[in-house]
Order: structure tokens, then sequence, then C-alpha cells
């Protein structure tokens, strides 16, 4: 897959494009590229997709826009594995955001990148004001002289696949059937920083995790994980939330890998969501947090042998 921030002075022969935020590049995404590189083969043209960075809600509603599930170098990787041709990451202004759709069609488009064929999803608008619907798009394909194909939704059961039904998931807790939807298990990476040492001196030493403040943690509660560290693979648990029992109001994600005992204090770390164990409880004693710990521990243990 070749690169590029500009849609400028690109060598693409017969770009066949499609365009979207592609947040997490979950299995909606993946059948959208699926068709778009087939496509693509069919008429002997390249795949091209067109995403942006910042995300637009960033941009446009900074005070208000979720989290994401993806950071851009995670959806970079992500979009490569798919086997598209080209990425091109166009920056996200305000200025670019009023850019109306005919403009951005036929300057952009058509008049530097020399569209073949336009794939557009099922919900999709193409530039300011909510405009640019299937339809507009359609007429203005047939006066600019380029094809427009229009994509059904992948949907699981009734609910269409979406970056928004997985972090609704998500922050429930239901990790298991976000991974469903994503086609892969959620996953969360960043440097291990120092925590207070309370779960050391329980006999359950954690990792404390720092991901990208650009995103989604999931609910507060107990999980199943797996960890990567190094290349190596770790099974273990993980407790997101505020540690009520110790009088902590500060939200913290801590791993306790299994089989593992080493300082891992500012490497980094990529946790993997399985399932949720339970919700966070409060107890009534740190001798109590440890019993509950340790059959938290068997549980989860269980749940790796099935």
């Amino acid at each position: 897959m070749q690169v590029s921030n500009s849609i400028n002075n690109l060598n693409i022969g017969k770009p066949v494009v499609t365009i979207g935020s592609f947040d997490g590049v979950h299995r909606g995404h993946c059948e959208v590229l699926r068709q778009l590189t087939d496509y693509a083969q069919h008429v002997g043209g390249s795949s091209v997709v067109i995403t942006f960075w910042p995300h637009p809600a960033a941009v446009l509603t900074p005070n208000n826009h979720p989290a994401l599930l993806s950071t851009i170098d995670e959806k970079t990787s992500l979009l490569a594995a798919t086997g598209i041709d080209w990425l091109i990451t166009l920056p996200f202004t305000r200025e670019f955001s009023q850019m109306e759709y005919g403009d951005f069609i036929s300057n952009c488009l058509v008049g530097a990148l020399h569209i073949d064929t336009l794939l557009v999803g099922y919900d999709n608008k193409v530039g300011h004001g909510g405009h640019g619907h299937f339809a507009e798009v359609e007429s203005l394909a047939k006066q600019l002289g380029f094809n427009v194909l229009q994509l059904k939704a992948l949907a699981e059961g009734s609910t269409p696949v979406s970056s928004t039904a997985i972090r609704n998931l998500l922050a429930e807790g239901n990790v298991a059937q976000a991974g469903l939807l994503l086609g892969r298990p959620y996953a969360l990476s960043g440097k291990v920083v120092s925590g207070n040492h309370i779960g050391t001196t329980i006999g359950f030493p954690t990792a404390n995790l720092q991901p990208d403040e650009c995103k989604f943690v999931p609910g507060n509660g107990v999980y199943s994980i797996t960890a990567n560290l190094n290349g190596n693979e770790y099974q273990g648990m993980l407790n997101i939330g505020n540690r009520p029992t110790i009088g902590d109001n500060h939200r913290t994600i801590e791993a306790h890998l299994f089989d593992f005992d080493g300082n891992i204090y500012n490497k980094n770390l990529t946790i993997r969501f399985l399932d949720k164990i339970r919700n966070e409880r409060q107890f009534a004693s740190i001798d109590d947090l440890k019993h509950q710990l340790e059959a938290d521990q068997h549980k989860v243990k269980e749940w790796f042998k099935m």
C-alpha cells in the first residue's frame, strides 16, 4: 500500500475511490474495502481510500466528540492489511469542512486525482452542509464523466455494523460483541506507567496502561485479556475503574499478566479485550479485595480453557 497526505501530483492509474473516516476499520468497513478492491481489479484500476485526520468530529465539535476506536497509526496498519493500493489521508480543517461537495468532486477527485469510479457508502455524504447524497453525486458524475456506485451496509442481525454501535457496546462493557462487529478483539496500546503498587503487596502486580488520549476506553469492570509485550503474548485480567476500595477517584487501566514476572515500566503494551468478567465493586477491606481477585483469576483461567 502506498500512502500520501495530499491528493495532488499523484500518478495513480485508473483510480477507484471510496471516502470515509474508517474509524476502527470494522467488518462493515472491510466489506466496503473488499468491494473496492474487487471492482478495481475487475476494471484494471487502482483501489484508493481517502480518509481524514484529525477525525472530522474532533475539529467540528472539539468539546463534544467521541473517543476513537483507532489511532492514525492503527488505522493505517489496519487499512494496509485489507489489500488496498493507495491510502490518501487528508488533513481535516474547518476550512476544508466548508468545501461544497461539487467543488470537492470536481476540483479534487476529478481535477487532481482523475478518478474512474467513486464507491459511495449507504449513508455517506460528500461535502459541506449535508449535501452530496448519492443522487446528487450520481448527477454530477454524469456531467464530469466518472462512474459512481452505491454500496450496501453490512448488518449483524438487524443492526448495521458501525463505529457508533461498537462504541456503545464497549461503553456497556460488552467487549465480546464489540469484537464480533470489529472482526477482532478491541485493542488498547500504550506505555506502562507507575502506580501505587498496592497490587504488588497483595500478590497481584499490575501494569498501569496509559493509552493514547484519543482512544475509546471500555466501561468500568474486570475483563479477560491477552497482552502483547515485546512480541510475546500473555493471558491475563484487567480492571478499569476508580478503585473505590482504596478511595481513589482517578480512573485507571490495570492489567495483571499471568505467568509473568518482570519490570515493564515505560515499555509499550498492547491489550486485547476478550470478555467482561464482572462489574467494578467496592470491598470492605483490602483482604476482601484480594479474595475477589483470586476468584477473578480462577474464573479467567477457566475462561481461557474453554
